[in-house]
């Protein structure tokens, strides 16, 4: 008789624990916490807390007398209501479920290319434009492209970013000029880490913000590529965040 209770109890979701204190609740009728102890062989910390969780659940419920608190279960025929509310409930939440789970995954990516210089300044621009203050950037930085093929314009990028509150964490080239830019990171709501420059040799710029990642070629044809996706976002960032995370202040 036990085993097919406890099977049904377990098929419903209750622990080994929580299915011994249910039905020695079920059989001495209202108990106190010493007495399922006793009948359970479990501690009375171990007691209190299963109770706890079967309150929670709905399978038992407590009142109290001159003698104390006591608990009882609530009869085997009320458990098939709360177990159909909690189902209601379900079956509620399903649609809100099902958007959270499918709402990056039904997205699909958007990309787009733009050549020369333009391109590589309408890549910049847009990360002013889809960043509020407080966002942050993460840059894959090609210090010598940006500065050589568009001089006027980085520094200018530079103030608007700045002015908006957007902040930067950049990985870049180690050399002398990328060391004097570093020294004024806190000033500019920037923060810089180098690496080798054998070991950085792109001459491609990455920038990682919000839902998209920029991408912008300085060398022979010039480029500026944007791809707006959650999924590649958050990848890109897992990597960016790995690397980072390695580096030395």
């Amino acid at each position: 008789m036990h085993k097919k209770s406890t099977e049904a109890l377990k098929n419903i979701g209750l622990s080994d624990k929580e299915i011994a204190v249910y039905l020695a609740c079920l059989e001495l009728g209202a108990s106190t916490t010493i007495q399922v102890s006793q009948k359970t062989g479990f501690k009375r910390t171990t007691v209190y807390s299963i109770i706890e969780s079967l309150l929670k659940k709905g399978f038992l419920s407590k009142f109290g007398d001159k003698r104390g608190q006591k608990f009882s279960a609530e009869p085997p025929e009320k458990l098939v209501s709360v177990l159909q509310q909690k189902e209601k409930q379900l079956l509620e939440a399903i649609p809100n479920l099902l958007a959270v789970s499918k709402a990056e995954s039904n997205i699909r990516p958007e990309v787009k290319f733009y050549q020369g210089k333009e391109g590589i300044i309408a890549a910049y621009e847009d990360t002013l434009t889809s960043c509020q203050k407080g966002d942050e950037i993460l840059n894959c930085l090609a210090v010598e492209g940006s500065y050589d093929v568009l001089p006027d314009y980085i520094f200018d990028y530079m103030k608007r970013r700045i002015a908006k509150g957007i902040k930067m964490r950049a990985i870049a080239k180690d050399s002398e000029s990328v060391r004097k830019r570093k020294l004024k990171d806190k000033k500019e709501l920037r923060h810089i880490k180098l690496v080798p420059e054998y070991s950085f040799p792109s001459s491609i710029e990455k920038n990682i913000y919000k839902d998209k990642v920029a991408l912008m070629n300085f060398r022979g044809f010039q480029f500026g590529i944007i791809i707006k996706s959650p999924q590649i976002a958050k990848s890109e960032k897992a990597v960016f965040d790995l690397l980072w995370n390695k580096l030395p202040e």
